[in-house]
């Protein structure tokens, strides 16, 4: 179907676009990074703790001074161990927090047990003789007595954040009206999820269904989907549609061919993920300092040359120095992406032509950069403006990408991430025209190998690899 289909289906369905919330604040903060942020919370009460108590047991009661350092130490030594026995016993869940009362005694008892565990590994090290027994007890006790209150506090700040959307986590469904009204009942708001849309499959029409579930997601309308099909033939072919979208897929349904990549529990229901949103929660975060730290660098180091070439533009050939085109970015969003003009011509409209050998178009200036990549250039500030990212697949022209996602499986996919100004695909040898669309299909294989395996490591060695592989290349003219 086409964009102008799936309007005019949003337009005539039975979704209640009322419900169709947004995140107000801390748009890159999901659920599990504040649960996380919260988890690390109690190893800082920890550590405090067993400040406090050498202050308190050393300091004030015996008067006798010791190096802060080797209880600073021990303090994240316990805290280490506190983080990982909690996690393991799913004290680190959402209920946990948000009903902490419920499971104080198993707070409290796990605690007491982890401490045992770091008097074990002293012991066997030969570290417990320098530190005072009245000092671990006063640790303990203080732990036992911060933690729990501690939980307090972060309980109300998730109850806080959750009332006001901040890291809810905003759910679609997309099933019959029966099951769609079920599935709500049982995700209520105050489990941290927020059912965001309801598509209702009237008939079994899953076609036009899935149409306004994409029309929708491409408007940031929910996070994550839920599937509810009737038989799970008709999950393969939604599952398969829907990957266009940077969302969690989950199934709930009790008979499933399709491989699993996840379970989880979403307040009463057990559901099943089929498809993961890539480069989420920390993953994000990181990706983008990553990307405002070295691109505001790259600005800085490389302003000489950028003016250089704008001086060298401005003398070579009339028109302006900076070639702005619509490409597609994340979540099949149009963006202008900022180009150094290598031509007499700036196509920027339903059909652009792209360069070919020996093009009359190509300034001599141009052609320089356009084979050394330099043209690339002013995209670091279109990756400053968040729009792009150092690494990811290279945006193409509008044109070029409606006739692509008519012709290759799943090309769609390559907009589930932000694109890039260097990627996989690059820094091995696959620049230039694409003409010939096995070009564009090795380039989509990339490109899909980045997305689904992608690690900040990867994204560290692309950009080292991108000056001796990426700049200069044969295929670019």
């Amino acid at each position: 179907m086409t964009r102008r289909s799936h309007t005019l289906a949003l337009q005539s369905s039975s979704t209640d676009r009322s419900t169709l919330g947004r995140r107000k604040f801390f748009p890159h903060l999901s659920q599990s990074m504040l649960l996380d942020l919260l988890a690390f919370g109690d190893v800082a009460v920890i550590v405090f703790a067993s400040i406090f108590a050498k202050y308190i047991y050393l300091n004030v009661l015996l008067d006798t001074g010791q190096p802060l350092g080797r209880y600073v130490v021990a303090g994240f030594a316990s805290g280490l161990i506190v983080f990982y026995v909690l996690r393991s016993r799913g004290l680190h869940d959402r209920t946990a927090f948000a009903d902490w009362r419920s499971r104080w005694s198993d707070l409290v008892f796990y605690i007491g047990l982890s401490f045992l565990i770091l008097i074990a590994v002293a012991y066997l090290l030969k570290l417990s003789a320098d530190y005072s027994r009245g000092w671990l007890l006063t640790w303990l006790v203080l732990s036992l007595t911060l933690v729990p209150l501690g939980r307090l506090g972060s309980g109300r700040l998730l109850k806080r954040l959750t009332e006001t959307g901040s890291v809810v986590r905003r759910v679609a469904i997309v099933a019959d009206a029966a099951r769609s009204k079920q599935l709500a009942a049982r995700l209520p708001r105050n489990s941290g999820v927020e059912v965001a849309a309801t598509f209702n499959v009237a008939d079994g029409d899953w076609e036009a269904a899935i149409a306004e579930v994409i029309a929708a997601g491409e408007r940031n309308a929910f996070d994550e989907i839920i599937i509810a099909p009737s038989r799970a033939g008709d999950a393969r072919g939604a599952v398969d549609q829907i990957s266009a979208l940077p969302v969690h897929v989950w199934l709930y349904l009790s008979d499933l061919e399709l491989p699993i990549s996840g379970t989880e529990r979403f307040a009463e229901v057990n559901l099943l993920k089929v498809r993961s949103k890539p480069i989420c929660d920390w993953g994000n975060a990181s990706k983008i300092l990553f990307d405002y730290v070295f691109a505001t660098i790259l600005v800085i180091v490389l302003a000489p040359v950028m003016l250089a070439i704008a001086l060298a533009i401005r003398l070579d050939s009339p028109g302006p120095v900076i070639f702005r085109q619509r490409r597609h970015g994340f979540n099949h969003v149009v963006i202008d992406v900022y180009k150094f003009r290598t031509m007499t011509v700036q196509e920027n409209g339903d059909h652009v032509a792209q360069a070919t050998k020996n093009d009359p178009r190509i300034t001599r200036v141009g052609k320089l950069l356009r084979q050394t990549s330099l043209d690339e250039l002013p995209q670091l500030f279109n990756v400053l403006r968040g729009q792009m990212s150092l690494v990811g697949p290279r945006p193409h022209a509008v044109a070029h990408n409606y006739y692509y996602r008519r012709q290759l499986e799943r090309y769609a996919r390559r907009h589930i991430v932000k694109p890039g100004i260097t990627g996989l695909a690059q820094i091995n040898g696959l620049r230039g025209p694409t003409e010939d669309p096995e070009k564009m299909r090795q380039r989509l294989q990339f490109d899909l190998n980045y997305i689904e395996n992608w690690s900040i490591w990867m994204d560290i060695k692309i950009l080292a690899l991108t000056p001796f592989r990426g700049f200069i290349n044969r295929n670019a003219f």
